[in-house]
Formats: C-alpha cells, sequence, structure tokens
C-alpha cells in the first residue's frame, strides 16, 4: 500500500499567488472608481456652473420684464430716473414678484445689478423711494466673470453706455446685456423696455 499523502491547506506559494492576484484587482478597482468619482466631480461642477447662468439669466430677463417707467427719491430727496445705468451696471424700478404660491410679495421694487470682484451680483430693494432707512437685500449669481457690459439703445437706434442720454428726451427702447465669463464664455441679453 502506497503511504497516503492527503494534503491539509495551502503551499506558501500558493498563498502568494493569491495575495498577488487580490492586490492586482484592488488596484484596478481602485484606479477606477477614483476616475468614476473625479468626473463626477467635474461634471457636479459644470451642472452648478450651467445652473448659476440659467438662474442668472432668468432672474435678468424677469426684472427687465417688470421695467415700469416709475422715478425714484434716494436717501437724500432728489428725484432718480426709473432706469440709471452705466456700462458696468444698470439700476431700475420695477413691478413686484409673486412668490410660488400666488401671494403678492411686493407692488414696486427697485433692482441693482452690478460687477464687484468678478462676481455678479443683483440688489433689491421693495420700498421704491429709499428715505432713511432703506435696507438692499444683496446676492450673488455668478462668480468667475471678467466683464459686465450694458449698453442702452433708444428708439431712434442710437446707443449710449449709460443712461439717460444727456440732454435727450427720445426714451429707451432695449437694454443689452454681456456677461463675459473668465473660461471665455460670453452670455448676451437684449431685453426690450415698455414706457
Amino acid at each position: 500500500m502506497a503511504p497516503n499523502s492527503t494534503q491539509k491547506g495551502m503551499t506558501l506559494l500558493e498563498v502568494l499567488v493569491a495575495m498577488t492576484l487580490m492586490v492586482v484587482v484592488s488596484a484596478i478597482s481602485f484606479a477606477s472608481l477614483n476616475g468614476l468619482i473625479n468626473a463626477k466631480q467635474q461634471s457636479d461642477a459644470v451642472a452648478d456652473k450651467i445652473r448659476q447662468e440659467q438662474l442668472t439669466s432668468l432672474q435678468l430677463q424677469k426684472d427687465f420684464f417688470g421695467y415700469i417707467n416709475r422715478p425714484v427719491k434716494d436717501e437724500f430727496g432728489n428725484l432718480k430716473p426709473a432706469l440709471l445705468g452705466r456700462y458696468s451696471d444698470v439700476e431700475f424700478s420695477r413691478n413686484g414678484n409673486f412668490s410660488g404660491l400666488n401671494n403678492h410679495q411686493s407692488d414696486l421694487q427697485r433692482v441693482h445689478w452690478y460687477l464687484q470682484d468678478h462676481a455678479l451680483y443683483r440688489n433689491h430693494i421693495n420700498t421704491m423711494d429709499l428715505g432713511n432707512f432703506a435696507h438692499w437685500q444683496k446676492r450673488k449669481y455668478l462668480d468667475e466673470v471678467k466683464e459686465f457690459n450694458v449698453s442702452y439703445v433708444n428708439i431712434s437706434g442710437i446707443e449710449s453706455r449709460q443712461w439717460p442720454i444727456a440732454n435727450s428726451l427720445v426714451p429707451l427702447k432695449t437694454v443689452q446685456v454681456l456677461i463675459v465669463m473668465k473660461n471665455g464664455v460670453k452670455l448676451r441679453y437684449e431685453m426690450g423696455v415698455s414706457h
């Protein structure tokens, strides 16, 4: 009879081969998972920028759609035109807005869009004639903005970088806005104003 040579367990060589295979498979899995995580973070960042641009676009158009030709008094009692514009900012009167529940929030608002420290901001106040205790509410809409350019076109087709044009009684027809992002993206808007 031949001696019984049953083997119990694995040899050292078999254990080393199995461990090497596990290390290789783990390294491949880690690299793939790490790549997926980086891709998700990048796509989330791009989606966030797109959301910011869409929100800015909607609010800007909503504000200009609600434009009203109503001058206001500043904190010193001096009259300011309904729309006061320069090349890099614009301030104007607009009708109030409604909440999602159709509850009227305010009859009139004064809004101000401007660029500060490479960010586009919108200020608004729910009081038209400012007085001494006016409190503007400030909100940042876009980051990494290179330029915020506003031009004003009257009904005769004359374009200006400020509004109102000195010594002119010709009414405003459209406001053109160009937002240039640091990454080169350009957002253009042309909004008509009613009188």
